[in-house]
């Protein structure tokens, strides 16, 4: 059998990081915008040495955001720290500028628009709050303008309601868009028959999840799962008695497996599961749960009823490898000896079944 791993392309997560590749943009383009503003109007600045240290603490903060590790297992939060690092130093550079008004003000549609394209309805409203707490404090501060005014606030509300519109009506654009994504994404992961993951969904998530582990020092499992004598079952039942044999494997490996494993079709007659945070004890549980539930399910073909069963191997990491393709071999040699540890016990069986029953007494 081959079963090769290798990575591939990610969504969900793996999505969020491309958007964080384009927010770096932004921030890159954001800070030549300012420092060219700077070169133009550094005459007429109230504060130029601190807009020119705000420029180098912003571009210092975009850089560690953009090669540290910090965040790379949570890139939703590393995005909103990239979004209100820019409302503050759109901010910042404002007051330095000594204006609340001008060209620059514009600069404050770009965490907004990032927010509203990204990170939802919710914290939109509260970019959008930041940047009038901003645009408020500018006012009072900078221009000193008596902010606490019915003429003031209605002249706020006037900027407001069109940028709010607009956030909104892009925030719910743009989760719609995701939703249908994430709709046709769960389509294409899916095994047709099984409704488990396909072979290309689940060697992405086990790539993630090798990675994940070796950065924190945990062990997992991968399972790999054999439906006996499927084959004989196709042959004298028919093809549709052998599918509804893997739709009740496959539902039986979904009931064993908990919210943090993964099972997906191989193909054929054949399934594989990992198992998170797995030693060789909880690989030995899982595969015991999963036989128990397989055992328990009996279909009913040509009039009479009967039970499946399976096979399963398993290979630990690290003990087993630490690369993937080792762990699929490991697992490999575990099945083919829990199929010849039961070979003696079916023939005898089978032996039984065959012998003509003897008489009772002399």
């Amino acid at each position: 059998m081959d079963f090769s791993i290798a990575p591939q392309a990610g969504s969900g997560g793996g999505a969020l990081r491309r958007v964080l590749n384009t927010v770096a943009l932004v921030d890159g383009l954001l800070l030549v915008l300012t420092a060219a503003w700077f070169v133009v109007a550094a005459g007429d600045m109230v504060h130029p040495q601190l807009y020119l240290a705000a420029l180098a603490v912003y571009g210092t903060l975009i850089i560690a955001l953009r090669f540290t590790a910090a965040f790379d297992d949570r890139p939703r939060e590393k995005l909103i720290v990239a979004v209100v690092a820019m409302v503050a130093f759109i901010s910042t550079v404002l007051a330095c500028d000594g204006s609340d008004h001008g060209a620059l003000l514009n600069l404050y549609l770009l965490p907004i628009v990032t927010a509203a394209l990204t990170l939802g309805r919710g914290p939109t409203v509260l970019v959008v709050g930041l940047v009038l707490a901003g645009r408020v404090g500018l006012s009072h501060f900078v221009s000193g303008t008596d902010v606490i005014t019915a003429a003031y606030g209605l002249g706020l509300v006037a900027e407001a309601v069109p940028v709010m519109l607009v956030a909104l009506l892009t925030s719910t654009l743009a989760a719609d868009i995701q939703d249908a994504n994430d709709r046709l994404q769960a389509m294409a992961e899916r095994d047709g028959l099984t409704g488990l993951l396909n072979l290309q969904a689940f060697t992405r998530l086990v790539n993630e999840e090798r990675e994940r582990a070796i950065r924190r020092g945990n062990g997992f499992a991968l399972l790999l799962v054999d439906v006996e004598k499927l084959k004989s079952v196709n042959d004298r039942h028919g093809h549709e008695a052998g599918n509804r044999a893997l739709v009740a494997v496959g539902q039986a490996l979904a009931r064993s497996c908990r919210s943090v494993d993964l099972a997906a079709r191989y193909g054929g007659d054949e399934f594989v599961v990992f198992v998170s945070g797995a030693g060789p004890a909880i690989a030995k549980a899982v595969a015991n749960r999963i036989r128990h539930s397989v055992a328990t399910t009996t279909l009913q073909f040509g009039g009479s009823l009967h039970r499946v069963a399976v096979g399963i191997g398993a290979g630990v990491f690290p003990a087993d490898g630490r690369q993937l393709r080792d762990l699929l071999n490991a697992a490999t040699r575990d099945l083919d000896k829990d199929k010849a540890s039961r070979r003696p016990l079916e023939r005898s069986e089978a032996s039984l079944r065959a012998s003509p029953t003897r008489p009772v007494g002399p």
